[in-house]
């Protein structure tokens, strides 16, 4: 069997990790992954670049054999996380990171496919309330967005080239990495174990919410193998979700359940502003349980923002929806599913199992 050549970047992040470790175990892949920091993972090579660093990106690749395909999870985002969504520096800042990649692939003629990351803020959920389901044959919501910078600049390499691309968009992805900066598993694991070592019950921190749409890491890194393979693929956007919706009043007494936790009465916070004081407490955790896990906020990175956002903390009102379509994808041939509530339960039972989570 002919091995082709995989290259993940942003493969220390919950997508690019995911996708790493599933082509690391795909017959005929070889899978290498590039970002500044290194993935935890034990599948696949990784190469500690950064993107912003054109010239040692082009001699780090031009050392190994020819990638015939990329999955570009790499993002750099702002300390906040929100201001730098509309941070037009930034914006400019993860182009060139696209361009120095495809820069450094040009010269080895081999590309083949490439997988392109965008979001639900493709369709300005962000900004205003978005069309519900969000579908991709919608005219381009005109907002300024590193999305659509690097999504001209792909189709017109691509056409140049003459490799092709399949661009994704995702609404809340649900795996693990450390130091995440949307990474809600870590903000929720985190919080629920602080609490328990204070002897308090699990406690809804947000507002009211409205149902919404999730996808694990791993369905997103499946749909990654397939579109390496499938012709109906090319040159399109696909919205991917896990296919159904929650909400995440409904789901927590299951995460209270995972954690061996009494449920309580809401408690609303932004815990933006109260779990980084419980550091020490979370240090105290990880000695006693003996955890594989490093210090409280160099674990959640910016997350505990990120569910800020997601659980509208401080909202008397459900925000508006932001719910995808999945149709176009499912008609191409991808109709893998998953349970988001289920998945929420098994990801926060993975890390208890890795020593990330207290276990009891």
């Amino acid at each position: 069997m002919t091995t082709r050549r995989v290259l993940v970047a942003g493969a220390s992040g919950v997508i690019g990790r995911a996708a790493l470790e599933a082509f690391g175990v795909a017959p005929g892949w070889d899978a290498l992954g590039l970002s500044r920091r290194s993935p935890d993972v034990e599948l696949g090579r990784h190469l500690p670049l950064d993107l912003l660093d054109p010239e040692a990106c082009a001699a780090a690749l031009r050392a190994g054999p020819p990638v015939t395909h990329v999955v570009y999870c790499a993002l750099q985002e702002r300390p906040g996380l929100v201001p730098g969504w509309f941070d037009r520096e930034l914006m400019q800042t993860n182009r060139r990171m696209l361009a120095s990649l495809l820069d450094a692939l040009e010269p080895q003629d081999a590309l083949e496919h490439v997988s392109l990351l965008q979001g639900a803020k493709a369709y300005g959920a962000h900004l205003h309330p978005m069309r519900v389901p969000g579908r991709e044959g919608e005219a381009r919501d005109p907002h300024e967005s590193f999305y659509w910078l690097q999504e001209d600049l792909l189709r017109e390499r691509a056409s140049r080239a003459g490799f092709g691309f399949t661009i994704w968009r995702p609404p809340i992805v649900f795996g693990h990495a450390v130091g995440a900066p949307m990474n809600p598993l870590a903000a929720i694991g985190t919080f629920a174990a602080i609490s328990k070592a204070e002897g308090r019950p699990l406690c809804w921190p947000g507002g009211a919410t409205a149902p919404l749409d999730g996808v694990d890491a791993r369905l997103l890194a499946q749909a990654f193998l397939w579109a390496a393979d499938a012709p109906q693929a090319l040159g399109e956007v696909f919205n991917i979700s896990n296919g159904d919706v929650f909400v995440w009043e409904n789901v927590w007494s299951r995460v209270a359940a995972a954690m061996e936790m009494a449920l309580g009465e809401p408690e609303p916070q932004r815990l933006s502003e109260s779990m980084p004081a419980k550091a020490g407490v979370w240090d105290e955790l990880v000695a006693h349980h003996e955890l594989r896990a490093p210090g409280l906020m160099q674990l959640v990175g910016d997350s505990y923002t990120y569910v800020d956002l997601l659980f509208n903390a401080g909202g008397d009102r459900p925000p508006p929806p932001s719910l995808l379509s999945t149709i176009k994808l499912r008609r191409a041939g991808f109709g893998a599913c998953m349970d988001s509530e289920e998945m929420i339960v098994e990801w926060l039972r993975w890390m208890q199992k890795r020593c990330i989570l207290p276990a009891r």
